[in-house]
């Protein structure tokens, strides 16, 4: 296996850029179906470290893509119908803000939904 390395840093709180992603990561599995797929890409891209989790459940139901990020709004999981504090999604938008990123969630076309982060790649 050959690995190329590109290097693309970003300023931050470590801690605060790998929360946002492990929430993203935490609710591609609890929405896709069991032994669904998740796929995760790391690109740089106009000057933008992007980070994107797709997954392959039942995406977004029409009246929830305008409520996904408010704090306390949950969906109910697929196995089981439970839902979440409704918090997550809230904080990866201000940990987004706070290092002057973006973050996007949508439908995939086929199925499923996907994430985007993107955050400003630090200059030397």
């Amino acid at each position: 296996m050959n690995i190329h390395e590109n290097v693309a840093r970003i300023s931050g709180d470590k801690f605060l850029i790998r929360e946002a992603i492990d929430n993203l990561i935490k609710n591609a599995v609890d929405l896709s179906s069991k032994n669904g797929e998740i796929d995760i890409s790391l690109s740089c891209s106009n000057g933008s470290a992007v980070i994107q989790i797709k997954d392959h459940g039942t995406g977004i139901p029409g009246y929830a893509q305008e409520r996904v990020f408010e704090k306390f709004y949950s969906l109910p999981r697929p196995s089981g119908g439970r839902k979440s504090s409704g918090l997550g999604l809230s904080i990866v938008r201000q940990i987004t803000c706070l290092h002057n990123g973006t973050v996007k969630l949508a439908n995939n076309q086929n199925s499923g939904a996907f994430a985007m982060l993107r955050f400003p790649v630090k200059t030397a």
